[in-house]
């Protein structure tokens, strides 16, 4: 392997790959004035220098021994840390096989050997440009990405709070079931059951919705809602609502927002929290799996926090006593092996229990997503 013109770090780097010297001498004499070249003589050594060194542009031979080129870019474009470097073909064949070939394999463009050193450079610049004006775009795209899932933060912990206002009872219980509803759900990413269920988009799509779960309440009048005793068989009927209130909420936005993820979690968590494992909750007495698994965990901590929060007709339980309460709702109320491993994690929501109050002032709705 030979890097030439390191010392000119703001210049772009190309990697040649050929497995004839000359070649490579001939590509070099061509470009080395205006760009940092690595070489290698084989396809087998090229893949271990991009394993530490990842190029602007490469420079691939078609035909070598032991690995051609058609195999070698077939790599290089298998892999999310290289498939995005411009390739182009080092040909002495011009036939349009080879080259529809190529270019079905991911090949940005064809070079045909020997070398014409003016169509080298301008075809090298012309991908190098490509390049930089699709990395721009992504870089554009995300920063859009990021507005918009900043707004979706802004917005559900706005409304959160607005139920909150309304809500004497149980202030900051939508804060804190969200806090506890984070721990959770990144720990439970760890465990190999719900690898597949639990992807980075269901993720922070569960994480944004959770401060929106009880999005209902809003429509819920003053004198029940702010009720500081225990509600009476048709003012809990009448609570019971809150749910579909706030499924119906963000069905009416899903049907004019079409494939938003954020929306639809929202929807599931909203309708189905109040859902037992056993069949026996609201508002449609669904059980087991049919209960989406963002309202699974979401009834887990939801019951958590009402039983470590004061309440007007009862002081906070212990972490411990709460804990006790939710195992004896195994399979009943909830989903066993959800509280298994909601268990195994008790030292930590001990901890945001013990936190909340500081956390609650911290929290913005970020999606804390954490590997």
């Amino acid at each position: 392997m030979k890097i030439y013109g390191r010392e000119h770090m703001a210049r772009r780097t190309i990697l040649i790959i050929d497995d004839v010297e000359f070649n490579r001498r001939a590509a070099e004499g061509v470009l080395r004035d205006e760009y940092d070249l690595i070489q290698a003589g084989s396809a087998k050594e090229a893949l271990a220098i991009l394993e530490s060194t990842v190029p602007d542009l490469i420079l691939l031979d078609i035909v070598m021994p032991e690995m051609d080129g058609y195999e070698a870019i077939g790599v290089i474009k298998s892999k999310n840390a290289w498939k995005g470097i411009p390739v182009i073909f080092l040909t002495g064949n011009s036939d349009t096989v080879s080259e529809v070939r190529g270019l079905d394999l991911g090949a940005a463009d064809f070079i045909t050997k020997p070398f014409v050193a003016a169509v080298m450079k301008r075809r090298i610049k012309t991908q190098l440009e490509l390049y930089d004006y699709e990395h721009h775009l992504e870089e554009l795209v995300d920063e859009k990405v990021k507005e918009i899932e900043k707004m979706q933060d802004l917005l559900s912990v706005g409304f959160a709070e607005l139920v909150e206002c309304r809500d004497g009872v149980t202030g900051g219980h939508i804060k804190n079931t969200s806090i506890y509803f984070t721990a959770f759900i990144n720990e439970l990413r760890k465990v190999p059951k719900y690898k597949n269920d639990l992807t980075e988009d269901f993720v922070r799509s569960a994480i944004r919705s959770a401060p929106l779960h009880d999005i209902g309440k809003i429509a819920i009048s003053d004198d029940v809602l702010r009720k500081a005793s225990p509600l009476d068989n048709d003012e809990f009927d009448y609570m019971k609502s809150h749910t579909v209130i706030g499924g119906q909420t963000f069905r009416k936005i899903r049907n004019q927002v079409m494939d938003n993820y954020f929306i639809s979690t929202a929807e599931e968590m909203a309708l189905y929290h109040h859902e037992r494992w056993n069949g026996k909750g609201y508002p449609y007495g669904l059980s087991g799996e049919e209960i989406p698994l963002s309202a699974r965990i979401m009834s887990i901590v939801d019951v958590y926090d009402a039983l470590t929060s004061k309440r007007p007709y009862k002081e906070p339980y212990s972490h411990e006593k709460s804990m006790a309460i939710i195992v004896e709702g195994r399979g009943q109320f909830f989903d066993p092996d959800l509280v298994d491993e909601f268990i195994k994690i008790s030292p930590i929501i001990s901890e945001c229990l013990k936190q909340k109050e500081k956390l609650r002032q911290d929290y913005m709705g970020e999606t804390r997503v954490y590997e």
